[in-house]
């Protein structure tokens, strides 16, 4: 025993002395972000740059001879240095550099292609993902006021509704599409089931130079958003998970049951009626004393939380080596609406739900060193819930039901339990039974992408060269389920004069729940091959593309023949650029488009564009006596692209089909579609001019283009054919034209104060105009009426003067034939055509559309250390919508309409004196009227009386963070970091319109509304 201590004793020793005549040995290789080996990188020790080696032929190196603790620096000319900490001998160390590029040699993607940032020449914006990677629904709704160019409107705040419309450049055309192309993975995609972690890139195409290798699909602008791939080197993994607590900010408030029925009686002794209730029913309905026949329900606090939670949670991993590289995630999000169950009435669940599952796996395979494979696997799943009747594909019955339904109509339940009905008919259902008592519908979406891309560098043919094909396969499927119920349902009309008992009456009777489902599936084929070509000859640099594509689309949902027709798409395009020390730019495009929505042999088009750029910043005049400025470039690009979309999706317009038909004479056979020759796609031509700019060593960045849009060639149904032509449709034709222009750009500033504080401020800002240059129309009898001249989508009515003072005021004003009497007090119109006759003749333009002309957003980011304080404020301009409906004019359906509770303040309401016993009540500026008891014609209509703007400025999003490290933590189980964000959302607006949320002003209050809500989110990072 003694011997064998004594034996590892000396073992040990001799250990030692051959560690201090040897030291630590460390191996391995080094690459790029790509795999790629790099051949010649130093590799010496920090301190000591004597003890060193270059990695060899296929980029490996061997260094020996190290102390414990010594670091290694590895460094390439062109590319950030690394350090690798000796902690012990090791083989196999992969170490990967990443290349130090400037802000001006930023390679971003622009119309099927990259390019260098100092060399792109077109109308481009490029946005971090970190802008856009807030916690929302959807991607689209972090657009609005964060990307300049953008448009974005949200006007629901439904889980699985609360999506984002949004315009590139506003909108453009009067045609069938309006909205951008969205290209994810250069595929056709939906933002909203993008997850933002998800994203590497987020372009907007905007000007012709852009998108005209589009061709007929580029007119409304391009979304060009690339996903993660993974980058070599060692694992990472990042998980991210969040709660959220939410409730609605705005909503309208409704009087109770006293004060309605006041008002009520109010508006029918206002027109000459006996009011609708008695003294002795005002005071029942104060007292609460029969709350069946006299009820007093708030219908929002019936059925409405006080708020809802929700969350998301995501992991991803990347990494790999030389052979492959790989990116996975998955993404899970579950949102609840703040609808309030009665769980006594269900053991299911009927709230409206939205769930969604995301997964995706990016990988790409070195096959050679020259040739690259790359699959892309992304699955979508989404789930809702929503109950049997009163969702929002019934017009959002369930919200407007509670929004309009008065306190005093019905109530909840009759004191005998049983369930309530009101209506002409007694068959419509309060908000309570659409919520609890109608069964519920299930509706699962599920969407499958499939890319799969070969690129293969040809630099043995000439460098700067290489070749790629992309083949996706795209399938979406639904699966709907529907059990619906409906209980018996009563209307209580009065009580027995013998005990009193309710006397019901059952207008609904009771139906088990029944099974139905509808199931449905599309799916997509994409295929396309590309040559990219770029190289630097000295102080030239050119590029070339060279891009093929087909594409085809089949639905299951096809209702007729033509309509199973697969849609298709075929387009050869090519783009050519230039520049001599990038200074002088100059930029060709060209697309050849087909779209079989036309006549064979008419089928294709050319869309050519051309873009030249300026940067006077490259001479060396400008960088010796203007050195505050650091980068200035002038660009201005011409160009066509085009639209192939006909209103209502409508397939091959020029064919004319016959069908069968019907009349007041019978039935018989007929031409069902008049066809039209010489039709093409609609034509948009883009002119930009843009500046980009930076300043102070790059502490000021800023970019502004001013565009035109001028459109021709519209698809519209002909107006003008008279109908002795006896057709039984008008034929389409590109008769409409409209033109928009505008100014759009952005502005950032960035300042360092010490090592710990770094302060970032930055803006943006889309100011768009539009204007129809052609509209046809039949029956125009003034100038006014028509549409051309005028912009797009803009409120049309009445010129409003105020009200009717007195009897006399009525007698000497032109008539008004909206209603048999009007009476002082009553909306007093404007006789623009002087006929002295107050009618539709006399409706005018007013104002801007109900979607805005302006967007802006504005932020501040204050970094401190590991804390991070960031504010994100949103704004819109020019935007206008009429109050009106059911929960704005009083009593409009009589017994069944709402009433605001600012009705009931005497100051907003004109009052007559024989009513109210004071002349003090007839306010000619009163904000409403003289009541009416149903709807009045004359009052309840559009006008300039009712028009209101709809801008606003709104404290869109605050974050306060901290970031945390721990070396323990990051040696020992390989935790980077971890982040701690405390996230508002919807903090505050400042506007004029107060009752409801103004982004959804035109709903005047009977929709889902916006919602605020608080976000505590954990990210941590392996």
């Amino acid at each position: 025993m003694k011997n064998t201590f004594i034996f590892f004793v000396l073992l040990l020793l001799c250990g030692q002395v051959s560690y201090a005549q040897q030291g630590y040995m460390v191996a391995g290789s080094v690459m790029d972000e790509n795999g790629e080996t790099m051949v010649g990188v130093s590799v010496v020790v920090k301190d000591n740059p004597s003890k060193g080696v270059v990695t060899d032929l296929d980029g490996r190196f061997r260094i020996s001879g190290l102390e414990k603790n010594d670091i290694l620096q590895f460094s390439f000319i062109g590319y950030k240095a690394e350090e690798y900490k000796v902690t012990n001998s090791k083989e196999r160390v992969k170490i990967v550099l990443k290349e130090d590029i400037g802000t001006l040699d930023e390679v971003v993607v622009v119309g099927r292609s990259t390019a260098r940032k100092v060399s792109v020449v077109g109308a481009v914006t490029n946005i971090s993902p970190a802008e856009l990677d807030v916690p929302a629904t959807s991607v689209t709704n972090m657009l609005g006021g964060r990307v300049p160019g953008i448009i974005a409107v949200t006007r629901s705040g439904e889980p699985g509704k609360d999506f984002s419309e949004f315009w590139v450049r506003g909108i453009s055309t009067f045609g069938a599409n309006q909205g951008a192309l969205v290209l994810i993975d250069g595929v056709e995609g939906n933002l909203n089931d993008l997850d933002p972690a998800d994203i590497e890139s987020f372009t907007v195409l905007k000007d012709a130079s852009a998108t005209a290798v589009y061709g007929v699909r580029g007119a409304n602008g391009v979304v060009v958003v690339t996903t993660n791939r993974g980058k070599a080197g060692k694992l990472k993994i990042e998980f991210k998970t969040n709660g959220t607590v939410s409730y609605a900010a705005r909503m309208p408030e409704y009087v109770d049951a006293s004060t309605y029925a006041a008002l009520a009686n109010e508006a029918r002794l206002s027109r000459g009626l006996k009011p609708r209730y008695t003294d002795v029913e005002l005071d029942l309905l104060k007292s609460g004393m029969d709350p069946d026949l006299y009820p007093n329900v708030n219908w929002r606090d019936v059925i409405l939380k006080d708020h809802t939670f929700s969350n998301q949670h995501y992991l991803s991993a990347s990494g790999g080596g030389e052979a492959a590289r790989y990116f996975l995630s998955i993404g899970v999000q579950n949102k609840d609406a703040i609808f309030n169950q009665d769980k006594s009435a269900n053991k299911h669940d009927t709230n409206v739900k939205y769930r969604k599952y995301s997964f995706r796996a990016n990988i790409d395979a070195n096959l050679t060193k020259t040739t690259v494979l790359s699959l892309g696997l992304d699955q979508v799943f989404t789930m809702q819930n929503m109950p049997g009747y009163g969702d929002s594909d019934n017009n959002d019955a369930l919200w407007t039901a509670q929004a309009n339904l008065t306190p005093v109509t019905v109530p909840v339940k009759y004191s005998d339990g049983s369930l309530s009905a009101y209506g002409a008919n007694g068959d419509q259902v309060s908000p309570y039974v659409q919520l609890n008592h109608t069964g519920y519908k299930e509706r699962d979406r599920s969407t499958s992408k499939m890319n799969l891309n070969l690129r293969q560098e040809l630099d043995m043919i000439t460098k700067g060269l290489s070749v790629s094909a992309l083949f996706s396969f795209t399938g979406n499927s639904y699966h709907n389920i529907y059990r619906l119920k409906m209980p018996d349902l009563y209307y209580a009309k009065d009580r027995s004069f013998y005990d009193g008992s309710l006397i019901k009456e059952r207008t609904v009777t009771k139906q088990d729940a029944t099974y139905s489902r509808t199931t449905g599936a599309d799916k997509k084929f994409y295929f396309e091959t590309r040559a990219d070509y770029e190289r630097k000859f000295g102080d030239h640099r050119v590029s070339g593309l060279v891009h093929y594509y087909m594409e085809t689309y089949k639905t299951s949902d096809a209702g007729d023949a033509i309509a199973s027709i697969p849609v298709r798409y075929q387009a050869l395009s090519g783009r050519a650029t230039y520049s001599y020390k990038d200074t002088y730019l100059v930029e060709a495009n060209i697309g050849y488009t087909g779209s079989e929505n036309f006549k064979p042999g008419e089928q294709f088009g050319l869309f050519p564009a051309i873009a030249l750029g300026w940067t006077p910043t490259q001479y060396e005049w400008v960088q010796e006596h203007l050195p505050f400025i650091n980068y200035l470039k002038f660009r201005g690009s011409i160009g066509t692209v085009g639209n192939d979309r006909v209103a209502g999706n409508r397939r091959f317009p020029y064919l004319t089909t016959v069908g069968g038909l019907n009349s007041a004479w019978g039935g018989g056979i007929g031409e069902a579609q008049m066809g039209a020759d010489n039709l093409c796609w609609e034509t948009a031509k883009k002119y930009n001019f843009g500046i980009d700019a930076q300043f102070w060593n790059n502490k000021i960045e800023l970019t502004t283009d001013i565009f035109k849009d001028v459109r021709t060639g519209i698809f519209m149904e002909r107006a003008s054919i008279p109908e002795e032509v006896g057709w039984v449709s008008l034929p389409f034709s590109n008769v409409g034209s409209m033109k928009s222009s505008g100014i759009d750009g952005n502005v950032s500033f960035n300042q360092s104060f010490g090592k710990n504080m770094h302060l970032t401020l930055r803006g943006n800002y889309t100011i768009t105009r539009n204007e129809i240059t052609n509209w046809e129309q039949a029956n125009i009898r003034y100038p006014y009426q028509a549409y051309t001249g005028y912009p797009y989508g803009v409120l049309r009515g009445l010129i409003a003067l105020g009200l009717f003072e007195d009897e006399e005021d009525v007698a000497s004003s032109p008539r008004q034939v909206f209603e048999k009497d009007v009476l002082p007090g009553d909306i007093k119109y404007k006789d623009v055509n002087g006929d002295g006759l107050i009618n539709d003749d006399d409706v005018v333009p007013l104002s801007y559309a109900n979607t805005p002309l302006i967007q802006y957003g504005f932020a501040a980011e204050l970094r401190y250390k590991n804390w991070t304080f960031s504010a994100f404020f949103e704004g819109t301009g020019k935007v206008n919508f009429f109050y009106g409906g059911a929960g704005f004019f009083p009593f409009v359906g009589g017994e069944t309409g709402n009433v605001l509770s600012i009705v009931a303040d005497q100051k907003n309401r004109w009052t007559s004196a024989e009513i109210s016993g004071t002349k003090e009540t007839e306010n000619p500026n009163a904000r409403f009227p003289r009541l009416s008891y149903g709807n009045n014609a004359n009052n309840n209509r559009a006008s300039t009386f009712w028009m209101a703007d709809a801008s606003y400025l709104r404290l869109k999003n605050v974050e306060i963070s901290y970031r945390w490290t721990n070396a323990w933590l990051r040696n020992n189980i390989g935790m980077e970091s971890a982040t701690i964000s405390l996230i508002g959302d919807n903090l505050a607006c400042w506007d004029d319109v107060k009752l409801w949320d103004p982004g959804q002003a035109s709903s005047n209050g009977a929709v889902y509304p916006l919602q605020r809500s608080f976000t505590l989110q954990l990210n941590v990072k392996f």
